[in-house]
């Protein structure tokens, strides 16, 4: 039996040169499980999304596009971690398995172009093996340490 989870990151930071990445805590209280159903082709064991405002991006000499990262116990997110727009933005990227762990997990925003960009929150959902206590254990299970 599998239970649903989250925790709400709030980072409220802006990136800038100076500031060139951010990491937020958050507890997994136990083993994440594997999601997958018939018919899909990958499996994942959670998602993430995230509110941020007038993402960029630049290019290299070779004209590979740089963007931004997102890293869990770090570990890149191997997609697309956040688009390119202006203005404030919901984006969502999915949590490949073996990413998540019981216990403290870190999630950490990495700046890697020439623009400025705001995080405002970030929410991370999972499933995990459900324990002799299930559901919500605490209010730290909605905000977590910055």
């Amino acid at each position: 039996m599998a239970r649903s989870d989250f925790a709400w990151l709030n980072f409220d930071t802006e990136f800038t040169q100076p500031n060139q990445e951010a990491t937020r805590t958050f507890m997994i209280d136990d083993d994440p499980v594997t999601a997958s159903r018939r018919g899909q082709s990958v499996s994942a064991e959670g998602y993430i999304m995230i509110q941020a405002e007038d993402v960029g991006n630049s290019s290299t000499a070779e004209g590979d596009t740089i963007t931004h990262r997102i890293l869990i116990n770090g570990e890149h997110l191997p997609s697309f971690d956040m688009v390119d727009r202006e203005g404030w933005n919901l984006w969502m990227d999915r949590i490949p398995a073996g990413f998540l762990k019981k216990g403290e997990n870190r999630l950490t925003i990495r700046r890697r172009a020439v623009d400025r960009f705001r995080v405002a929150n970030v929410m991370v959902q999972w499933r995990e093996k459900a324990g002799a206590a299930g559901g919500l254990t605490g209010p730290d299970r909605i905000t977590a340490n910055a």
